[in-house]
């Protein structure tokens, strides 16, 4: 027969137990710190990057056996590969690409290929009239070094046939179109769509966000998984089962170890995220110029709330089931071997949610944020990128409130179970009866 004492307390008790000895042993504290500066640098790698990328002028040469052409490139790849940012001082600012006329074709490749300059534009008009333009590197070529040449070339051709109008022309001159870019699925705020670069800025976040969730569910949750076998293949259950009922133990080892991970998550998470919160302060100090770090323009404080929210409840559902897994074995070793399962599930979500961010996900990404454990993975996900119905959230956090409800009673029977095996090899018919005699 179950014993009576108040649910809280003993669990209280174990909870602090479990969270003292895990936040001061020294690995956790020596692990915290490591990944804590690793979080750091990652979240500067962008402003890094960028102060390395500034230090290096990128030279090119452009080449014409028609001399008019050539500087005529020069000028308009000067105009927009080296136009400065507009939040710096063009006085001390150090343009990115040196542009210069070469001599001929044969000594720029012969330059190239000993990598003493970096590309080459060459321009030539056919027989037809029509211009040419090859934009030529030693590798592999840069995509925006490409598309900033392609528009040098563009601006060539524009300038090129508009000086062939004839004087008092009735066609004028040329008019580039306005262009501007939306998605009918982005997400709509005020009743107005989100800019599409905020939308950029909420897709690489929420890919940010979901990558932190997969791995703290994955390593966290074997924290508790591993911290319950553990304790069942010691003596020590023999002292806690005496002082407390399996409930407790369970509620307990799973809040104190939970917490625990938590506490090391919150320490690395939240220097970098300041960190990322500063960023145009830290890059104004650092390069003399904003805007070098990573996007976060969309992000606003309604999604980090969800984002904290669905990580709480997806956290608390993969530990409680993780708890279950460690409730079962008789063994620590054994945990790789049912570790596997769970892992895939969490991978399912982490899938269901990349589908969203890259491409919308449809009908697999709308069903999977209904869906434990996938929800927490795929409706934030729609929340980053997409417009979803304040019923749709909703439902799907009621739906991940039962069901952390039913796997945590679950769970509680599971582990009773496991105690009254204590010592036993847990045989499938075993475990069964064992369950009822739980019950």
């Amino acid at each position: 027969m179950a014993r009576q004492e108040p649910l809280l307390p003993n669990a209280a008790i174990v909870a602090r137990r479990e969270y003292r000895d895990r936040v001061r042993s020294p690995l956790f504290l020596v692990s915290t710190v490591i990944l804590m500066g690793l979080a750091v640098a990652v979240a500067l790698t962008p402003i890094t990057i960028r102060y390395l990328d500034r230090q290096r002028v990128d030279r090119i040469v452009v080449t014409s056996t028609d001399d008019d052409l050539a500087t005529l490139m020069m000028g308009q790849a000067n105009l927009i590969m080296n136009l400065p940012p507009p939040e710096v001082d063009a006085s001390t600012w150090t343009p990115p690409f040196l542009i210069e006329h070469g001599t001929d074709l044969a000594t720029a490749e012969a330059d190239l290929a000993a990598r003493r300059i970096d590309a080459i534009l060459q321009i030539e008009r056919d027989a037809s009239g029509n211009l040419t333009v090859g934009y030529r590197t030693f590798g592999p070529a840069d995509p925006v070094r490409v598309t900033y040449a392609n528009y040098a070339a563009f601006a060539v051709g524009i300038l090129d046939y508009t000086s062939k109008i004839p004087p008092g022309s009735q066609l004028g001159a040329f008019s580039v179109p306005a262009f501007t870019a939306q998605s009918i699925t982005g997400p709509i705020e005020n009743g107005r769509a989100v800019d599409p670069v905020q939308v950029a800025s909420r897709g690489f976040l929420g890919t940010v966000f979901v990558i932190l969730m997969f791995i703290t569910i994955l390593i966290y949750g074997m924290w508790v998984a591993t911290g319950v076998a553990t304790e069942k293949s010691s003596r020590v259950m023999e002292l806690m089962i005496s002082a407390a009922s399996p409930r407790q133990l369970l509620l307990g080892k799973v809040v104190g170890i939970g917490g625990a991970g938590l506490t090391q998550y919150m320490a690395i998470a939240i220097p970098a995220v300041l960190v990322l919160a500063f960023q145009d302060q830290i890059a104004l100090a650092v390069l003399g110029e904003i805007g070098a770090g990573l996007p976060i323009g969309g992000l606003t404080i309604g999604l980090l709330f969800a984002y904290g929210a669905f990580f709480l409840m997806g956290f608390t559902l993969f530990a409680f089931v993780y708890a279950a897994v460690g409730s079962f074995v008789s063994r620590p070793d054994d945990l790789q071997t049912l570790s596997l399962p769970l892992s895939l599930l969490a991978m399912g979500g982490y899938l269901s949610a990349l589908t969203v961010l890259l491409g919308g996900g449809g009908f697999v990404g709308r069903v999977a944020s209904f869906v434990p454990p996938f929800s927490p993975f795929a409706m934030l996900a729609r929340l980053m990128v997409g417009t979803v119905q304040p019923w749709e959230v909703a439902l799907s956090v009621g739906i991940l409130l039962l069901t952390i409800t039913i796997v945590a009673l679950a769970t509680v029977r599971i582990y009773a179970t496991g105690v009254l095996l204590y010592g036993q090899r847990p045989g499938l018919r075993k475990f069964i009866a064992a369950a009822r005699h739980a019950g």
